[in-house]
């Protein structure tokens, strides 16, 4: 099995941190190495299906 490795330092552990960008009115989930703080992934902060979902169903859609 493969494992995720850091670009930057090999370390196999990783985090995630929940920020708003400089000039941005939205937050980011940014997954980061743990060891050495890079960057490896960016998601959005909120769960955009489920909130399509969500509206969707109050709008009287059968999903």
């Amino acid at each position: 099995m493969a494992y995720s490795k850091c670009a930057s330092c090999n370390s196999t552990s990783f985090e995630s941190s929940i920020e708003t960008p400089k000039n941005s009115r939205y937050k980011l989930q940014f997954i980061k190495c743990a060891s050495c703080g890079a960057v490896v992934g960016v998601m959005d902060y909120y769960n955009i299906g489920a909130l399509v979902q969500k509206l969707a169903k109050k709008m009287g859609f059968d999903i």
